[in-house]
């Protein structure tokens, strides 16, 4: 039997208006009575309403046997969330997220807004859980349907424009949250696909999820994260290539070195120019970009603006920023723009 569930969620942008796909799943800010509020927050607080069908199975861990009931509803509410914020953030530029961690930290509340000099000295440190959370949380909190809202849409952006023309990677929290135009199109694709290959692109919208939840405070292994998943879709391109080897090319006097005729820089390459854009200049940014993931993988070279009180100078920063920013769109567009050219959809990339 199909079952409403509702959770909170937090983006690093302030979410203004709803996002319905069909009867799936909504997501609109929270806004309830009493809700707590901080002039401070640099998450926001949001809902999501999805319906699970009911048929989900998994497995009881033995230390849980006597509560099957209490482990499927937390299995169901995580799974479903996880796999919907790794398709919101693949299929847009910000982070969309909960609280994994509420084991506790160390941390000093913040009582007030605006406190004076003697409020905040007054203040100290209380073991803290991630959670947020107020005492008429449950009465409002019920999910036996979807919530009829009387809110705007979330404003949709053309497609190129959106990931390609100063895209806001919750970089600029004064801008509210925008979709592509092909926010729609995308689900439509992703939940038709055969369910191998829909676990396939899952597993590239969790490795862009990492690359986008680890950009600012672990830049080199952002980076790594997404050319993970662009490699992942490069991988389902190219599933049915047979590899053929080299039985002696006549290069150089080759008599059969054995070496792979298709490279996988080859088809790290070739995807690219077919899903991104074909010319001349892209070829070369491929190429290179190629070389930079190789150099993380292979010899351990990392960000030159890495570390956190690094000498480098303000010009190699907004480079590796703009090298950053492509690098981390190339992920989210590996897999929209491979979507978007599926099930005979004619859509210009």
């Amino acid at each position: 039997m199909e079952q409403y569930h509702r959770a909170i969620f937090f983006t690093k942008v302030p979410l203004k208006g709803y996002y319905r796909y069909k009867d799936i799943f909504q997501i609109f800010p929270f806004d309830m009575d009493k809700m707590p509020t901080s002039i401070y927050q640099k998450h926001y607080p949001n809902v999501i309403e999805f319906k699970s069908t009911g048929e989900e199975e998994f497995t009881i861990p033995e230390q849980l046997k006597g509560l099957e009931n209490l482990h499927q509803q937390a299995a169901i509410l995580n799974t479903y969330q996880d796999k919907y914020f790794s398709l919101l953030t693949t299929f847009s530029n910000n982070l969309f997220f909960r609280y994994n961690d509420i084991s506790g930290f160390w941390g000093v509340p913040i009582l007030i807004d605006n406190p004076t000099a003697e409020e905040a000295n007054c203040w100290s440190s209380k073991w803290c859980m991630s959670m947020y959370y107020f005492p008429d949380y449950a009465k409002q909190f019920q999910d036996k349907k979807f919530t009829e809202l009387k809110l705007n849409e979330i404003q949709k952006i053309p497609h190129k424009d959106y990931f390609l023309n100063d895209p806001n990677l919750d970089f600029d929290t004064s801008k509210e949250l925008v979709l592509p135009s092909t926010i729609d199109l995308l689900f439509d694709r992703f939940f038709s696909l055969e369910e191998q290959i829909s676990e396939t692109i899952e597993t590239a919208t969790y490795y862009n999820y990492s690359a986008i939840e680890l950009k600012d405070s672990r830049k080199t292994l952002s980076l790594l994260a997404s050319f993970t998943a662009l490699e992942t879709m490069v991988n389902l391109e190219y599933k049915d290539v047979n590899v053929e080897v080299c039985n002696g090319c006549g290069q150089n006097d080759c008599k059969g070195c054995g070496q792979p005729k298709y490279k996988v820089s080859k088809k790290f390459r070739e995807f690219l120019l077919k899903y991104i854009g074909n010319s001349p200049v892209n070829k070369r940014k491929f190429n290179d970009y190629y070389s930079f993931r190789s150099k993380i993988v292979h010899t351990g070279q990392q960000l030159k603006s890495e570390p956190l009180f690094s000498d480098v100078s303000e010009v190699d920063i907004d480079n590796e920023r703009i090298t950053r920013i492509e690098i981390l769109q190339l992920g989210k567009l590996a897999v929209t723009n491979w979507l978007l050219s599926k099930n005979n959809f004619e859509y210009e990339i």
